[in-house]
Protein backbone atom coordinates (compact mmCIF):
# COMPACT_ATOMS: atom_id res chain seq x y z
CA UNK A 1 0.00 0.00 0.00
CA UNK A 2 1.27 3.44 -0.89
CA UNK A 3 1.90 5.69 2.09
CA UNK A 4 -1.20 7.79 2.86
CA UNK A 5 -3.11 6.28 -0.08
CA UNK A 6 -6.59 7.75 -0.52
CA UNK A 7 -9.15 4.94 -0.35
CA UNK A 8 -11.93 4.49 -2.87
CA UNK A 9 -15.54 3.82 -1.86
CA UNK A 10 -15.85 1.32 -4.69
CA UNK A 11 -13.52 -1.38 -3.30
CA UNK A 12 -15.30 -2.88 -0.30
CA UNK A 13 -16.84 -6.02 1.13
CA UNK A 14 -19.03 -7.24 3.99
CA UNK A 15 -18.16 -10.38 5.96
CA UNK A 16 -20.88 -11.89 8.17
CA UNK A 17 -20.23 -14.80 10.54
CA UNK A 18 -21.70 -17.98 9.09
CA UNK A 19 -22.90 -16.55 5.77
CA UNK A 20 -21.34 -17.52 2.47
CA UNK A 21 -19.87 -14.95 0.10
CA UNK A 22 -22.39 -12.45 -1.28
CA UNK A 23 -22.36 -9.88 -4.09
CA UNK A 24 -22.65 -6.52 -2.35
CA UNK A 25 -24.10 -3.53 -4.20
CA UNK A 26 -23.78 -0.96 -1.42
CA UNK A 27 -23.23 -0.45 2.31
CA UNK A 28 -24.30 2.66 4.19
CA UNK A 29 -24.95 3.93 7.70
CA UNK A 30 -21.71 3.17 9.51
CA UNK A 31 -21.86 5.48 12.50
CA UNK A 32 -21.70 6.00 16.23
CA UNK A 33 -22.82 8.98 18.32
CA UNK A 34 -21.77 9.97 21.82
CA UNK A 35 -24.90 11.36 23.46
CA UNK A 36 -24.12 14.26 25.78
CA UNK A 37 -25.78 16.25 28.54
CA UNK A 38 -24.93 19.87 29.17
CA UNK A 39 -23.66 20.46 25.67
CA UNK A 40 -26.34 22.84 24.38
CA UNK A 41 -27.09 25.30 27.17
CA UNK A 42 -25.45 26.44 30.40
CA UNK A 43 -26.37 24.39 33.46
CA UNK A 44 -25.67 27.17 35.96
CA UNK A 45 -23.81 30.31 36.87
CA UNK A 46 -21.12 31.09 39.42
CA UNK A 47 -20.07 34.23 41.31
CA UNK A 48 -19.88 37.22 39.03
CA UNK A 49 -22.49 35.71 36.69
CA UNK A 50 -20.02 33.44 34.93
CA UNK A 51 -21.83 30.80 32.93
CA UNK A 52 -20.92 27.17 33.55
CA UNK A 53 -21.18 24.70 30.72
CA UNK A 54 -19.65 21.28 30.23
CA UNK A 55 -20.48 18.52 27.79
CA UNK A 56 -20.72 15.20 29.59
CA UNK A 57 -21.08 11.93 27.71
CA UNK A 58 -24.17 10.11 28.93
CA UNK A 59 -24.53 7.22 26.48
CA UNK A 60 -23.60 5.87 23.07
CA UNK A 61 -26.00 5.51 20.17
CA UNK A 62 -25.22 3.19 17.28
CA UNK A 63 -26.79 3.61 13.88
CA UNK A 64 -27.97 0.87 11.61
CA UNK A 65 -25.95 -0.46 8.71
CA UNK A 66 -27.89 -0.92 5.50
CA UNK A 67 -26.54 -3.50 3.07
CA UNK A 68 -27.87 -4.01 -0.45
CA UNK A 69 -27.06 -7.44 -1.87
CA UNK A 70 -27.47 -8.54 -5.49
CA UNK A 71 -29.89 -11.49 -5.53
CA UNK A 72 -28.70 -14.82 -6.90
CA UNK A 73 -30.62 -18.01 -7.64
CA UNK A 74 -31.00 -20.46 -4.79
CA UNK A 75 -29.55 -18.16 -2.12
CA UNK A 76 -32.11 -17.43 0.59
CA UNK A 77 -29.60 -17.05 3.47
CA UNK A 78 -30.50 -13.40 4.14
CA UNK A 79 -34.22 -14.05 4.39
CA UNK A 80 -33.54 -17.14 6.53
CA UNK A 81 -31.28 -15.13 8.88
CA UNK A 82 -34.01 -12.50 9.22
CA UNK A 83 -36.73 -15.10 9.85
CA UNK A 84 -34.60 -17.08 12.33
CA UNK A 85 -33.80 -13.91 14.30
CA UNK A 86 -37.44 -12.99 15.03
CA UNK A 87 -40.36 -14.81 16.56
CA UNK A 88 -43.19 -15.82 14.24
CA UNK A 89 -45.46 -12.77 13.87
CA UNK A 90 -48.79 -14.50 14.48
CA UNK A 91 -47.79 -17.33 16.82
CA UNK A 92 -45.21 -15.39 18.83
CA UNK A 93 -42.86 -17.35 21.02
CA UNK A 94 -39.10 -17.52 20.78
CA UNK A 95 -36.92 -17.14 17.73
CA UNK A 96 -35.53 -20.15 15.86
CA UNK A 97 -31.95 -19.11 16.60
CA UNK A 98 -32.75 -18.54 20.31
CA UNK A 99 -31.44 -14.97 20.21
CA UNK A 100 -28.05 -15.86 18.73
CA UNK A 101 -26.34 -12.80 17.26
CA UNK A 102 -23.67 -12.56 14.57
CA UNK A 103 -20.59 -10.41 14.14
CA UNK A 104 -19.79 -8.71 10.87
CA UNK A 105 -17.08 -6.55 9.31
CA UNK A 106 -17.01 -3.89 6.62
CA UNK A 107 -13.72 -3.85 4.74
CA UNK A 108 -12.21 -1.29 2.35
CA UNK A 109 -9.45 -2.38 -0.02
CA UNK A 110 -6.62 -0.28 -1.45
CA UNK A 111 -5.70 -0.11 -5.13
CA UNK A 112 -3.50 -3.19 -4.71
CA UNK A 113 -6.49 -5.22 -3.47
CA UNK A 114 -5.16 -5.42 0.11
CA UNK A 115 -7.31 -4.79 3.16
CA UNK A 116 -6.75 -1.14 4.10
CA UNK A 117 -9.57 -0.30 6.54
CA UNK A 118 -11.88 -2.47 8.66
CA UNK A 119 -14.84 -1.80 10.91
CA UNK A 120 -15.86 -4.68 13.20
CA UNK A 121 -19.43 -4.89 14.50
CA UNK A 122 -20.52 -7.13 17.36
CA UNK A 123 -23.84 -8.73 18.29
CA UNK A 124 -25.77 -7.99 15.11
CA UNK A 125 -29.14 -9.07 13.83
CA UNK A 126 -31.24 -8.04 10.86
CA UNK A 127 -33.79 -5.37 11.76
CA UNK A 128 -35.49 -5.31 8.37
CA UNK A 129 -35.45 -7.15 5.06
CA UNK A 130 -36.84 -6.05 1.70
CA UNK A 131 -36.37 -6.57 -2.00
CA UNK A 132 -36.39 -3.97 -4.71
CA UNK A 133 -39.41 -3.17 -6.87
CA UNK A 134 -40.12 -5.74 -9.56
CA UNK A 135 -41.08 -3.99 -12.77
CA UNK A 136 -41.18 -5.45 -16.31
CA UNK A 137 -39.86 -2.21 -17.81
CA UNK A 138 -36.74 -1.94 -15.66
CA UNK A 139 -33.21 -3.03 -16.44
CA UNK A 140 -32.23 -3.17 -12.75
CA UNK A 141 -30.80 -6.25 -11.09
CA UNK A 142 -32.84 -7.89 -8.34
CA UNK A 143 -31.57 -6.86 -4.91
CA UNK A 144 -32.22 -7.62 -1.26
CA UNK A 145 -31.73 -4.96 1.38
CA UNK A 146 -31.00 -5.85 5.00
CA UNK A 147 -30.79 -3.28 7.78
CA UNK A 148 -28.49 -4.51 10.56
CA UNK A 149 -28.54 -3.40 14.19
CA UNK A 150 -25.56 -4.05 16.45
CA UNK A 151 -24.33 -3.43 19.98
CA UNK A 152 -20.77 -2.27 19.32
CA UNK A 153 -18.55 -0.98 16.53
CA UNK A 154 -14.82 -0.32 16.24
CA UNK A 155 -12.60 0.74 13.38
CA UNK A 156 -9.67 -1.61 13.84
CA UNK A 157 -7.60 -0.76 10.81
Amino acid sequence: MAKDEILSCSKFYLEVDGLKEKIIKSISGIGITLEAAGDKTPFGVTKGGKTEMQATVTSVTHGTVTVVFVSTTGDDELMKWFEDSHSEPIKGGGSVNKGALKNFSVILYNQGGEEAARWNFQNAMPKSYKSNKFDPSTADLATETVELVYSNMHRVK
